[in-house]
């Protein structure tokens, strides 16, 4: 059985290939060809825990993915996670998968593919929140697969380290929010972080974090201004994300479509826009099918 740890996941997986498995993820989950029950969600001691399983004619997964707020001050990501993969004609474990490398790798893959579908591959300034891995792998994703001219970054500590790493420019969040035309917003927060009394007219913004109810990364006033609001999964947002589930109460959000469907049947979006992301198993199951092909490849 094949064991892919992280480096390994990066050396075979491009920015191209990583979009492209998300990308297809999305598009069988909307045609309905991806059994994927709701994920099994945990609550202990303040920490997330999810099991998210998927099953396709090709590939089936499950995930098992926390996330330890307690690991910022430990020096570790504060996501991590283990992927199986396994055949769905034979039964037998194909491979196991750091799911911490591969869960930040295909959620900044479905920003980057939101970004194209919205607002292109040239984006005059991206601006990203936070600094932790999903913040690294959003910047590495995006500028190996879009032409961007900037990248400003901010966030409440390591910023600036972070900043220096990725070639960006470390600013406060009030320039982020006014001079971005992107916007990936990868926190933790509780309280909204994208404020829209800040942002340009037209804008993108792809909010990966606020995935329980009570916790928001956007506020109000952007989701009010939005005139698309893209999900991975309607289902998934309705019952786990408060960007989603409280602005919707309130009759602030137009026209939500799931981005399988902007996919598949080629749909034009209107802008400023807002994709939201809890994650999907889909989106784990091609992501790790892609990179056990690939291995194939890479060992001959």
């Amino acid at each position: 059985m094949l064991y892919l740890d992280g480096k390994k996941l990066e050396e075979i997986l491009s920015a191209k290939d990583a979009v492209n498995a998300v990308k297809e993820a999305f598009s069988l989950y909307y045609q309905g060809k991806v059994t994927q029950p709701q994920r099994q969600v945990l609550t202990i001691k303040g920490n997330w825990w999810g099991i998210m399983p998927s099953y396709t004619d090709f590939s089936v997964v499950v995930k098992i993915v926390n996330v330890i707020n307690e690991n910022k001050n430990r020096g570790l990501p504060s996501v991590q996670g283990i992927v199986i993969l396994m055949s769905p004609d034979t039964g037998e474990p194909l491979a196991v998968i750091d799911g911490t490398i591969l869960t930040a790798i295909r959620t900044a893959s479905a920003s980057v593919l939101s970004t194209e579908l919205s607002y292109g591959n040239r984006i005059p300034t991206l601006g990203i929140i936070g600094a932790g891995l999903e913040a690294y792998y959003h910047a590495k994703i995006a500028s190996e697969y879009l032409s961007i001219s900037r990248i400003l970054i901010t966030a409440r500590k390591s910023h600036i380290e972070l900043a220096k790493k990725i070639g960006a420019d470390a600013v406060d969040l009030q320039t982020l929010l006014k001079e971005s035309d992107v916007i990936f917003s990868t926190t933790s927060s509780k309280e909204p972080v994208v404020l829209g009394k800040f942002l340009k007219e037209d804008f993108h913004v792809s909010s990966i974090g606020a995935h329980t109810p009570g916790a928001r990364e956007i506020d109000d006033e952007t989701i009010a201004k939005a005139k698309t609001y893209i999900v991975d999964s309607l289902q998934a947002v309705s019952s786990e994300s408060g960007d989603y589930i409280q602005p919707q109460k309130k009759g602030l959000i137009k026209n939500v479509i799931e981005i399988g469907k902007i996919i598949t049947e080629n749909i034009k979006i209107e802008r400023p826009s807002i994709f939201k992301t809890v994650g999907i198993s889909a989106q784990d199951n091609l992501t790790a099918y892609y990179a056990y092909k690939l291995s194939q490849t890479f060992s001959k």
